[in-house]
Parts: structure tokens; C-alpha cells; sequence
């Protein structure tokens, strides 16, 4: 099984992220909050899968070290250079 570190996540998902950014916020920027929101979200589980001390916690206790790991490195994802942060 292959293990991930959350660096290894951003940088599989830059393409993607990229291209949804290009085509579809070229006329509906204000739409991709939402897009981005379940994006945020499904990173939050993966915190809660990953790191053994979030699963039997509430899910704000994840989504806060995510929100650290946004202030800390703004630039890991690319929806988070553009504003779409946790």
C-alpha cells in the first residue's frame, strides 16, 4: 500500500486543479468556491484517515490542522494560492 504525504497529494492534483481553474473559472470564478469547497472537505477525510489521532474526533479537529497547514504553506495546493483555502 503507498503511502501519501500531503505534498505527494498537491502535486498529483496541480494538473487538474489547473485545468479546472483555466476553463471553467475563466467566466464563473465565483462558482469554483463551491467545487473547491468539497475539494477542502475530501482532503479534510484524508486527514482523518491518514493520522490515527483525528479518526475518533469530531472533524473540526482535522479540518483545523488543515487550516494550519494552509497558513504554513500557502502554496501547497493551487486553489489555495488563489484564495479557496480551508
Amino acid at each position: 500500500m503507498v503511502q501519501f504525504s500531503i505534498h505527494d497529494i498537491a502535486i498529483l492534483l496541480e494538473p487538474k486543479i489547473r485545468g479546472w481553474i483555466n476553463y471553467y473559472g475563466k467566466f464563473r470564478f465565483s462558482e469554483m468556491r463551491k467545487v473547491f469547497r468539497v475539494l477542502n472537505y475530501r482532503l479534510m477525510m484524508w486527514v482523518r484517515n491518514k493520522y490515527r489521532r483525528f479518526r475518533k474526533k469530531i472533524k473540526t479537529h482535522a479540518f483545523r490542522w488543515l487550516c494550519n497547514v494552509a497558513r504554513q504553506y500557502p502554496n501547497t495546493f493551487v486553489h489555495w494560492q488563489y484564495g479557496f483555502r480551508p
